[in-house]
């Protein structure tokens, strides 16, 4: 009889411990959730104001137009380099009459073989 009291006992203990480390556990989880919830509003504040910003960057920007072509300059300096100038590198002063590069010097070596 004295043995069936002790595993009452001990069952009850048991059940006991069980039931409040329950509780302790749903405790701690919900101290977990409300961190986290505390934290998704500082994030929710947060982007907020990140776009109340984005919505003012296009009145913030300043407004300008472009009515001719940025590399329209750029394009009439390159052409004007490549005019008749003696500085510019056409190529007609390069070749001689075949279309070949020529060297002075080696023409005058190739016109003194037979």
């Amino acid at each position: 009889m004295v043995e069936v009291w002790i595993n009452t006992a001990l069952l009850v203990i048991g059940f006991i411990l069980v039931v409040g480390l329950m509780i302790e556990s749903r405790m701690r989880l919900n101290e977990e959730v409300l961190d986290l919830q505390e934290q998704l509003l500082m994030m929710e504040k947060a982007l907020n104001v990140v776009a109340g910003v984005l919505q003012q960057i296009p009145e913030m920007v300043p407004q300008f137009s472009i009515n001719q072509n940025p590399l329209g300059q750029l394009l009439e300096f390159i052409q004007g380099l490549k005019g008749d100038s003696p500085d510019s590198y056409t190529g007609a002063q390069l070749r001689g009459d075949k279309g070949q590069f020529t060297n002075g010097e080696r023409e005058e070596q190739d016109s003194k073989t037979p």
